[in-house]
């Protein structure tokens, strides 16, 4: 027969006094921090949906951190973007004010073209913070080289991820708008002129008298030249198609060898000319004007795809705040107490406190009892 000693009943006791006194001391916890976990071994299920939540915030926080970051980068970048087309315009309006005017009145104005290559030169090698805008991933340094105009950053498109699954291109390479990387056979001059400058005279068709003798035969208003070394019949040397009036280095891709070429056609010296060098002239702004067209139409192309990319941005960051916000109402659920959990509680203390009661009166009548009361 199983015999009940009085050490098991101060045990049980003793156990079960503990027990409420614990499940009392939780609850008053839960009214002092107002969330109903406090601990994994409160809910193990709850908890695994709280560290869930919790996770989904720190993701979405981290997410909307890059946005912002990415945000400011293409704000100054359509800024830039914005300032670089007002000074092409400039330049295009400044090519129309010339066109009627006589040749030695153009020299005039050819100085003004000087500042607005600085401008463009300063736009190219914008920093936000301490990285360059347009430098690609050589972002610690300057894109553009201000005295030969080479392009010295890279070309590579850089993509983050600002969402699950949601990527976005956050920057513009400076080598799709503002010059070219130098290679082997590219002449060390092919951005910036030598300052030798053009002579209708001597190399009517030449941008350019450092290469060659003259262009023959050479139709300035054929198309543009596909390939910069090509040549033409008893022409110059290959070098000098980096010179020639179409080559592809003039083009809406290279913005300051489209300036020096209507520089240079602006600064030739008048004395001399015969009509038809002076409509060689003539042909060269025409041209220039063409060039900017151009470049404007880019430009504004570069600015419409960088404010789609900010719309984007701004949709995006809109959904994660909403996510945000449900994740974090999911978690509240969770952890924290509401008016009836606060009414229920205070009601399970007020119960437990009374059945503690009860139990203690119980148990201290049992252990006052002894041997001598059973005999």
């Amino acid at each position: 027969m199983f015999r009940v000693t009085n050490k098991m009943i101060y045990d049980q006791a003793l156990y079960d006094l503990r027990d409420n006194m614990n499940q009392i001391w939780k609850w008053h916890e839960q009214l002092a921090t107002g969330k109903k976990i406090n601990r994994p071994s409160d809910d193990s299920s709850a908890m695994a949906r709280i560290n869930t939540y919790k996770s989904n915030l720190s993701e979405i926080e981290q997410y909307r951190r890059t946005i912002a970051t990415v945000t400011i980068n293409l704000k100054a970048t359509n800024s830039s973007l914005g300032d670089l087309r007002e000074l092409l315009q400039m330049v295009k309006d400044l090519i129309i004010k010339i066109g009627p005017m006589k040749q030695e009145d153009r020299q005039i104005y050819a100085k003004q073209l000087d500042g607005i290559k600085q401008s463009i030169i300063s736009i190219a090698n914008t920093k936000v913070g301490d990285r360059y805008l347009f430098a690609g991933f050589s972002g610690d340094q300057e894109p553009l080289d201000p005295i030969t105009g080479e392009y010295k950053g890279t070309s590579d498109n850089i993509v983050v991820e600002i969402g699950k699954g949601v990527f976005i291109q956050s920057n513009l390479p400076g080598s799709d708008i503002f010059s070219f990387n130098f290679s082997a056979s590219t002449p060390a001059d092919a951005v910036f002129s030598n300052g030798l400058g053009y002579n209708p005279t001597t190399n009517p068709n030449e941008f350019d008298s450092t290469f060659g003798s003259p262009f023959i035969n050479f139709d300035p208003d054929t198309t543009y030249v596909t390939n910069p070394d090509q040549t033409y019949s008893a022409g110059p040397p290959p070098s000098a198609g980096y010179y020639d009036y179409n080559n592809s280095y003039l083009n809406e891709n290279y913005i300051f060898r489209a300036i020096n070429f209507l520089q240079q056609a602006m600064q030739v010296d008048a004395a001399g000319l015969t009509p038809q060098q002076k409509t060689e002239i003539d042909k060269r702004i025409d041209k220039a004007y063409a060039y900017f067209e151009k470049l404007i139409q880019k430009v504004s192309q570069k600015e419409a795809d960088v404010s789609l990319r900010l719309l984007k941005l701004s949709d995006q960051d809109n959904f994660l705040q909403k996510l945000s916000a449900d994740n974090t109402n999911y978690l509240s659920d969770e952890m924290a107490m509401t008016p009836d959990d606060y009414a229920r509680v205070n009601l399970l203390i007020q119960m437990k406190e009374q059945s503690l009661q009860s139990l203690r009166k119980v148990s201290s009548d049992v252990m006052k009892s002894s041997l001598f009361d059973f005999i």
